[in-house]
Order: structure tokens, then sequence, then C-alpha cells
């Protein structure tokens, strides 16, 4: 396998901070946050893997838990995308923050801290959501939300513009993310349309929940979220 060296990382000052704040934990902090890490069960629903490290009493001390497993999830991405070592993307965060200056470190600090972040992001569950996150986006568009909107549109006849029929119209819009930028896309449906779309959406649900069946008899964890 062929290893790229990453050169730079952007890093938003706030997630410099939260980085940077590991620093400020204590020895027994960091270490509950590391066994935390270790054992949580991986899933793509952040609220969910979020809410099983709060319930560990050795993370009462760890602030912004939130964010510093959002910047974890987001090291290891990045190297897995990019087929590079997590080191090598460490070493361009440490870069980043030492080149913007929203947070001073010493060298003795950065050292420590490219030491947690590597040990961190390389912690089992930490490196299966987030390659499990790369593979889930890795399309044009990432989808976002959908409606319908449903209108009854009439037909008017003659000179005096009397409504003689109507039509049933559907239009469904999607909201999707395609290189970092939110777009909508709309499609108009009639009733058959919309039969058959939502023959479509019944199968994949059964093909989902078959495949989870077929996943747990094997004992394969299944990172993303079920409709349930």
């Amino acid at each position: 396998m062929t290893i790229t060296r990453i050169q730079s990382v952007e890093i938003p000052p706030e997630e410099q901070g939260v980085l940077a704040s590991l620093l400020r934990l204590s020895d027994p902090a960091l270490a509950g946050l590391e066994v935390a890490l270790s054992k949580a069960r991986p899933t793509l629903h952040r609220d969910d893997l979020i809410s099983q490290l709060r319930g560990e009493a050795s993370l009462a001390e760890v602030g912004d838990l939130e964010g510093i497993v959002g910047a974890l999830i987001n090291i290891a991405g990045t190297g897995y995308s990019a087929g590079s070592d997590t080191e090598d993307v460490v070493e361009a965060v440490i870069a980043t923050i030492k080149s913007d200056n929203v947070v001073e470190l010493s060298e003795a600090e950065v050292e420590n801290l490219k030491g947690l972040l590597a040990r961190l992001a390389r912690l089992k569950p930490i490196e299966l959501v987030a390659k499990a996150s790369e593979l889930s986006r890795a399309n044009d568009r990432t989808f976002h939300s959908a409606r319908v909107v449903t209108d009854l549109r009439p037909i008017c006849s003659g000179d005096d513009a009397q409504v003689a029929g109507a039509v049933i119209v559907h239009q469904l819009a999607i909201r999707a993310s395609r290189n970092g930028r939110r777009e909508s896309t709309y499609f108009t449906l009639d009733s058959i349309d919309l039969a058959e779309l939502n023959e479509v959406i019944t199968r994949a649900v059964k093909k989902d929940n078959a495949l989870r069946k077929f996943a747990d008899a094997s004992s394969t964890p299944i990172l993303t979220p079920s409709a349930d």
C-alpha cells in the first residue's frame, strides 16, 4: 500500500481549542477517556455515541466531549480517505495549529498533544466510525432530507375560464450536499410515480432489514442507525 503524506489540514479555530483542551485534562481523566473510547459501541449515530460516553463517570471532567470525539473521528477519517498514516495527519494538524497561532503551545505541549491525538485516533471504535463515515459519504451527493408537496391544479376551459377538470401533482424535493455545499433537486410526480417510488422504498427497507439479520447472525456490527 502506498502511503500518502498529508501536507496540510484545515482546522476551524474552535476545533483547535477543543484539541488543545486535552492538555488540560488530568491523567485519570485522560485514562478514563481512552478506556471509554476503546470500549464504546461504534455507530454513525453521533448522539448515540456521545450518550454512551456520557454515561461513564470517569468522563465527568471532560468538557467538550462531543467536540473531542468529532475531532478524533475527523483525524482518523482524513488518514483513511487519503491513504495516510495517522501520525502524518496528526503532524499536519499540529502544524496548522502552530501556524494559525489561535492556540499557544510550548514545545513540550506540542509533543504531548501529538502523542495523545495519535493514540486516541487509532482506537478501534474511532477508526471504525471514521472509516464507516467516509464510506457512507463516498458518493457524488449525500442525502439530507426530502419532502413532498401535493397540489390539486385546476384545468380551465372556454372563454369564461370555467374549471373543467383538475390534476393532482406531487413535487418531490430532495436536499443533498455536494462538495460540501447544500443543494435541492425537484421532481414532478403523478400518482403512478408516487406509488412506484413508495414500492421502491418499501423494498429497500425490506432489504435493509434482511441484511441486518444476516449481519447479526454473523456477529458483524452495523454502524449505520436503523430506521426503527
